[in-house]
């Protein structure tokens, strides 16, 4: 499917996010407009989303609020690359994360990174699992809420879909289908080991808030790893 040469292009990545707030009553503190336009998120959630209904406002928040730019913060982004040794096996990758509590400096120097990469390389394309549903459109948007420049390569609203930067696991495990799989789901159809033993992404907000940093950012980098290895299974290449 993908051949040794073309991961030198390829930089794998993944974000956790949790709430802005620790709860409802605090978002209600700080931004009471926000506030009530997630009581209408939250109406949403209950009339769209499965297992939701009959859930009250305050844990919808808890449980769903990671899943919204506006709502959420980001809190570890990890990247690494998949290199090869002199007889073609993939070593362990140099897993790089950028994590913290305060967002903006976060996005600031990961932005700049960005700019960094694409200069040194424009062919470079970010691998993720549902990439481009989620991870880069949330860091995109919460750059923008913060006023933080985002390189023209990441302007994803102006590229045909063959031309943006993004390669999404996500996508290619369709193969013309309709749906695709969680990244756990891939993991286990393809014999990769899976992070999702140890945490759950759910409980991302409740981890950030109980002070398990860390925690968060060795799952990130777990599923890092489990997607270079998805893709790495997918080229019938040996696993890391």
């Amino acid at each position: 499917m993908y051949a040794q040469s073309d991961y030198k292009n390829f930089l794998f990545l993944d974000i956790e996010c949790a709430s802005k707030y620790r709860s409802l009553d605090e978002l209600q503190e700080q931004e009471p407009r926000m506030a009530e336009l997630w009581v209408a998120k939250a109406d949403n959630l209950r009339k769209y989303e499965d297992g939701m209904d009959g859930l009250s406002d305050e844990d919808l928040y808890e449980k769903c609020a990671s899943w919204f730019p506006e709502f959420g913060r980001v809190i570890v982004v990890s990247i690494g690359q998949v290199k090869f040794d002199e007889i073609g096996l993939p070593q362990m990758p140099n897993i790089r994360s950028f994590y913290g509590d305060d967002e903006k400096v976060l996005l600031e120097e990961l932005m700049g990174i960005f700019n960094a990469i694409f200069a040194k390389n424009a062919s470079v394309k970010f691998v993720g699992h549902n990439i481009k549903q989620f991870d880069m459109p949330w860091l995109i948007r919460k750059a923008l809420m913060y006023r933080i420049k985002v390189h023209p390569n990441l302007q994803l609203q102006k590229l045909k879909p063959w031309e943006n930067c993004l390669l999404d696991t996500y996508e290619i495990w369709k193969f013309g289908a309709r749906s695709s799989g969680s990244l756990d789901l891939v993991c286990a159809a393809l014999g990769v080991p899976s992070p999702k033993t140890e945490m759950k992404a759910a409980q991302t907000s409740e981890y950030y808030w109980s002070g398990r940093l860390e925690q968060i950012k060795t799952y990130c980098e777990g599923d890092v790893k489990a997607t270079m290895n998805v893709l790495l299974a997918m080229s019938d290449m040996p696993l890391l």
